[in-house]
């Protein structure tokens, strides 16, 4: 009865001009490798997730290691191997009055969670370096002036 039924559909849909098709993929081999920058979107997105947390500039020194450089505050490195294992390596700056080690908790499940999700990758490690604190914004009414409210003196040409 159930062939029946999908020859009922698949003619019901030839008639509307809608065309079926299906592939058979058993007997396909093959890798699937996804890219090191698609990987680092995902764990930059779920760092954004965490509230109380900005990508902060990893420093000098964590460029000057081997791999890739770090983008917006994460850095991506995958072993290969029958099922590649990924090291996030994240550098964050902290709102002022969050408790620390909490947050960074709150980072290592979200990247951790995101990347096992959407890869299908294991998670062997991610680090959290938390490279400054973020006080309260200035308001923007305030009487100071910025940069671009500076404006240049005039030069004379004599």
């Amino acid at each position: 009865m159930k062939v029946e039924n999908e020859q009922t559909e698949n003619s019901s849909f030839e008639q509307e001009g809608i065309e079926t098709s299906t592939v058979d993929q058993t007997g396909l081999e093959g890798k699937i490798r996804i890219s090191e920058d698609v990987i680092s979107q995902l764990a930059i997105k779920a760092l954004l997730s965490v509230e109380g947390i900005q990508p902060a500039n990893p420093g000098l020194m964590a460029n000057l290691r081997m791999g890739r450089k770090a983008a917006n505050g994460v850095r991506i490195s995958i072993t290969d191997g029958e099922s590649p294992e990924i090291q996030v390596d994240t550098y964050v700056s902290v709102k002022y009055s969050l408790r620390i080690p909490d947050v960074c908790w709150d980072v290592q499940e979200a990247v951790k969670e995101q990347i096992e999700r959407y890869t299908g990758y294991s998670v062997k490690s991610v680090n959290v370096y938390v490279q400054g604190i973020i006080f309260a914004d200035k308001p923007a009414d305030s009487g100071e002036s910025t940069a671009s409210d500076i404006t240049p003196p005039s030069a004379e040409i004599l």
